[in-house]
């Protein structure tokens, strides 16, 4: 379930300010109620879901464009296949709606329970059973010091910050719930 979005900087303020009220995804995601909105580093704002909707690329409309800060469903798709490259006209796409959005300034840890991700790495790599991969996604975090650059490191991009999150946060949860020494499930 995706409880944290990525969002460009140039579109913060349009999120912020009701111009943007909806982000589309390539796939068919499954989406929280609430929605942590990260840009640069940091969480920049908690969004309630109103609606969640899939589409073809094909199917997006001048409504689905406006309601996303777009000035026209062509300067949409147009700027979906840059953003997506390889996205056809007939893969499905996730559009997310949001009822509410409150601005905050987090940093992106804050949801870790106050501990850093490299806290936690670290606590999780001596004292948890892990499987070989969360061995790897945490041993990148401790080694490249933010969740930024263990992403880089690993996957040759920022964009796969969610798998490295869902990691930390499933270490966390294990080591605040007295699952020192529990099997953990292999991802």
């Amino acid at each position: 379930m995706i409880r944290h979005l990525m969002l460009s900087q140039k579109y913060v303020k349009a999120l912020l300010d009701g111009r943007k009220r909806s982000t589309i995804r390539p796939g068919v995601l499954k989406v929280a109620d609430r929605v942590y909105i990260h840009s640069m580093g940091k969480i920049v704002a908690i969004a309630e879901v109103e609606q969640v909707a899939y589409k073809r690329v094909s199917e997006l409309t001048d409504e689905d464009a406006i309601i996303d800060g777009f000035n026209s469903r062509a300067e949409l798709i147009s700027y979906l296949k840059r953003r997506y490259p390889g996205l056809r006209d007939s893969a499905i796409v996730t559009i997310v709606k949001f009822r509410k959005v409150e601005k905050v300034d987090m940093p992106e840890d804050a949801h870790y329970g106050g501990m850093t991700p490299v806290e936690i790495a670290t606590l999780a790599l001596n004292r948890l059973k892990l499987s070989p991969r969360e061995q790897r996604i945490l041993k990148a975090v401790v080694e490249a010091g933010s969740l930024r650059k263990a992403a880089l490191k690993i996957f040759g991009t920022v964009e796969k910050r969610g798998v490295i999150r869902r990691v930390l946060r499933k270490a966390a949860m294990m080591l605040t719930h007295g699952g020192l020494g529990g099997e953990t499930e292999s991802n």
